[in-house]
């Protein structure tokens, strides 16, 4: 039992630190949210850039950030870019993309247990 908590509290704390990159790369509408139903991830970050440019950096950031972990990204220089890290699935749009494809209501049955504004 104390294998699942500390496997979950160290989950947490790379959030957390993923969370961090993305506030202080200045992200918004940042949300968290727990995937039920998905095989290959346990969380699921979306956020919001402010141009492609800002999109591109947070990678380098992020693969600068955390070099032990296998990190895969795809859609570089799009308006929607994903990354996959550590079992966490970070979805980044602009704000005209997240509108149009309003990734959320695909999964309205995840909790969300962060929210960023």
């Amino acid at each position: 039992m104390a294998n699942i908590s500390s496997l979950l509290s160290k989950q947490n704390f790379f959030i957390d630190l993923l969370i961090d990159t993305l506030l202080v790369q200045k992200f918004t509408n940042i949300k968290v949210m727990k995937l039920e139903k998905d095989n290959y991830h346990d969380y699921m970050i979306v956020c919001t850039s402010n141009s492609l440019t800002q999109m591109g950096a947070v990678i380098k950031k992020i693969k600068t950030q955390f070099t032990n972990q296998k990190l895969m990204h795809e859609g570089l220089n799009s308006s929607w870019l994903l990354i996959t890290i550590n079992g966490i699935l970070i979805q980044i749009f602009t704000q005209e993309s997240r509108e149009y494809y309003n990734i959320e209501s695909i999964y309205f049955d995840s909790e969300i247990i962060h929210h960023y504004a």
